[in-house]
């Protein structure tokens, strides 16, 4: 890496750390980033729901930007995004609730398939573990770094917590990865939960660059300028005498007993005329006494000359250059200096010139929050669709049919045959769900036992500011409804018109807004309606030109009657406004496993996309489940490769991971995961990789041994070690294995 490129991922660091001693000059990145995240957050942000028919989705999407702190964690996900261009949101299932987490360019890597979608997810984080014994006290503002790397499939979470930092490079599998501990957990969801954001995107690609990437040597050089300039404000910055009289005139010794100062020549070791030496000397004669320019000099004669001279530190071409090197480099960053501002005379150009800054921040919010957060917020309310679907269907009665799977047919063309049979029956289901969710909306009454959110078509979320940054005047908001005003005499509708009046509100907040009888609207309209029916009426007692023995209104080409149904139905819509509502065939749904792969997915089988992928990829990181035939049933069953397994073998189950504890990115947990504490009750086991026995003595050759579902056959340090209860006939005793017995024998 050149000294360049170390340089600047020093100022970029130390403004995302937000550390003031890294030894930085420059104030562009720390200026930037300040301006980007005024203009990006302003007053606070609020997300809303595109449509909310029932009031749900408002009232839960607010309890989960408090529970997760959104509005006060965005400041450092702003700096993350602007400093690396891109990012990824990512949230988790936790009990009853979800966890979002934020993960910058180099702590995940995304993986997609050919359509676009995400694959696999591979993400690492750390946290801290408290460390101390009963001989030395716990520190309690610090510990040892744990590192969790979660690998995040559509059907499967594999967990791995280590004292090492992992690689993306490396597999669990590495020699080198040996240390961590390793479990797989069900994906209860059926997707990948996260969603990337991107911040100053090419053309095509996933790829995306920082604001500061492409102007770094300008930084750099930027930063070695001002630290220039101090310097030399800090050198010449004190005054010089120069006087015509003698030295012993205008100098007198100081007091004995303080110590000299150090001049620049002696501790450089420069030599005089009468003093050859180039050691290090010491000023003031060899350490006699300070010389001091006293207070006041007297007895000066005409002729007679004592100035202090202060030499121009910093030239004005200098200053001048530096000032509008730092101008151009914000604006080419689509910002604006502050302290730069040479064409803002008054206050509206200022608010002009900073809309070049706003329109900046605007376009990053797109990426980050409508393209990022907002969306990843639609897959949570899609998650809470289902849930509310899946507990309907259980409320009522009804069974979710099983879907077939490949290892329970004897034959392919049998398992071909079941599916299209399963296909049927899972769309009646479907329509049965549907049909008994709309009659429960319908008569307003939900059976007990229905958890989530109710389906209402449209689930995408938005977010909007909740003030500007430059407070509007009592002139603008005057200026702003006259606006309005002229517009509604124009024949626009009043939802349109108060666009300008209230720009950050909804259509159908606005609809909201018009529940009031609007009378200056219906008055107007009243009136049209009557100037309508008195030309009517004279109409008709004018006879027309070219036959006066017919009136006027007997031509059909003067007919006012539409007028009049016009005129009427404008005041019946703006006496009525409502929302329409919007299905959600628009949403983006994300996606998900086939009924198929869910049901494998259950199994703790690999998945696959059909019968028309056959071949299935074995999951190296989790265990078989039970199936009929398999492993747990007592007539054996198939293994990876076709292996036959030794029947009677009881297979462990995967938890799904809103029950699997994990740690949070940045915490500080009193005990160690690493050490077994931790791991029992998270569901980490003994702390082994699956499939490592303790001590180490099995063999390779061994299938049962080998897969993970023998991860828990022997007793060692594991849950199988736990002392059994009264009611197991225990007495309280551990099972101690053959090995251990000869151990303590």
């Amino acid at each position: 890496m050149s000294q360049t490129a170390t340089k600047f991922k020093k100022l970029l660091e130390a403004a995302r750390t937000r550390k003031g001693d890294s030894g930085t000059d420059t104030t562009i990145v720390v200026g930037h980033l300040a301006q980007m995240r005024m203009f990006m957050m302003r007053q606070g942000l609020e997300f809303y729901p595109r449509q909310d028919t029932f009031g749900f989705r408002k009232s839960f999407l607010a309890d989960l930007v408090e529970a997760n702190e959104i509005d006060m964690r965005l400041e450092g996900v702003i700096d993350d995004f602007v400093i690396d261009g891109k990012g990824l949101f990512y949230f988790r299932p936790v009990g009853d609730t979800y966890r979002i987490l934020w993960f910058s360019r180099d702590n995940y890597r995304a993986y997609y398939d050919p359509q676009g979608e995400l694959e696999e997810l591979d993400l690492i984080y750390e946290f801290e573990v408290r460390q101390g014994t009963a001989m030395m006290p716990v520190n309690p503002h610090g510990g040892a770094k744990r590192y969790v790397r979660l690998r995040v499939k559509r059907d499967s979470i594999i967990e791995t917590i280590s004292e090492q930092k992992p690689s993306f490079e490396t597999t669990p599998s590495a020699s080198g990865f040996l240390e961590g501990h390793t479990r797989t957990v069900v994906n209860s969801l059926g997707f990948i939960p996260a969603v990337e954001a991107f911040n100053n995107m090419r053309s095509t690609g996933t790829e995306a660059t920082g604001d500061f990437d492409w102007l770094a040597d300008h930084i750099v050089v930027h930063d070695a300028l001002v630290r220039n300039i101090r310097n030399n404000i800090t050198f010449y910055g004190n005054p010089t005498l120069v006087s015509s009289r003698s030295k012993q005139d205008l100098v007198e010794s100081g007091d004995g007993d303080a110590p000299a100062r150090p001049t620049i020549s002696s501790q450089a070791g420069f030599s005089g005329l009468d003093r050859p030496s180039t050691r290090v000397s010491t000023p003031g004669a060899g350490g006699i006494g300070g010389m001091r320019v006293p207070r006041i000099i007297a007895n000066l004669e005409a002729t007679d000359r004592v100035a202090y001279i202060t030499p121009d530190a910093v030239s004005g071409d200098q200053n001048l250059y530096a000032r509008q090197y730092r101008e151009e480099i914000r604006a080419a960053l689509g910002g604006v200096d502050e302290l730069g501002i040479s064409s803002g005379a008054t206050a509206y150009e200022i608010k002009s010139l900073f809309g070049r800054a706003a329109t900046t921040a605007a376009r990053k919010c797109r990426g980050l929050l409508t393209y990022g957060l907002c969306k990843l917020l639609s897959l949570i309310i899609y998650h809470e669709e289902q849930i509310f679907r899946d507990s309907f269907a259980a409320a009522i009665g009804l069974k979710k049919p099983p879907p077939p799977i490949r290892e329970q047919f004897a034959s392919e063309e049998e398992f071909i045959k079941a599916i299209p049979v399963f296909e049927q029956v899972k769309q009646k289901f479907d329509e049965a769900v549907e049909q008994g969710i709309r009659n429960a909306v319908q008569n307003q009454q939900l059976p007990p036992g229905v958890v989530g959110l109710v389906p209402d078509g449209d689930r995408r979320v938005e977010w909007r500011w909740k003030g500007p940054v430059f407070e509007e005047s009592t002139e603008d908001i005057l200026n702003s409804s006259i606006v309005v005003r002229n517009l509604q005499e124009l024949g626009v509708n009043s939802v349109e018109a108060l666009r300008y009046l209230f720009p950050d509100k909804t259509d159908e907040e606005r609809s909201s807004m018009l529940s009031g009888y609007p009378f200056r609207m219906a008055q107007a309209t009243q009136q049209s309606i009557g100037t309508f029916l008195s030309l009517i009426a004279n109409m008709r007692e004018i006879p027309h030109p070219q036959a006066p023995d017919l009136p006027l209104l007997a031509d059909p080409k003067l007919d006012l009657t539409p007028y009049i149904y016009r005129a009427i139905d404008f005041l019946k819509k703006e006496l009525t406004y409502a929302g329409q509502y919007v299905d959600s065939s628009g949403s983006g749904d994300p996606a998900v496993l086939d009924p198929i792969e869910s049901g494998r997915r259950d199994l703790g089988l690999p998945i696959s996309a059909g019968p028309e992928r056959p071949s299935f990829v074995p999951d190296p990181g989790g265990p078989l489940g039970l199936l009929p035939g398999g492993p747990g049933s007592g007539s054996g069953g198939v293994g990876p490769g076709g292996q036959p397994l030794a029947g009677g073998i009881p297979a462990a189950e995967r938890k799904p991971e809103r029950a699997a504890q994990l740690p949070v990115p940045g915490s500080l947990l009193a005990d160690d995961p690493t050490g077994g504490t931790y791991l029992a009750s998270a569901g980490f086991g003994s702390g082994q990789l699956p499939g490592q026995l303790p001590g180490g003595a099995f063999n390779y050759g061994d299938p049962d041994l080998v897969i993970p579902t023998g991860a828990g056959l022997f007793p060692g340090r594991g849950p199988a070690d736990q002392p059994a209860g009264p009611a197991r006939g225990g007495a309280g005793k551990r099972r101690v294995s053959q090995s251990g017995q000869r151990r303590k024998s």
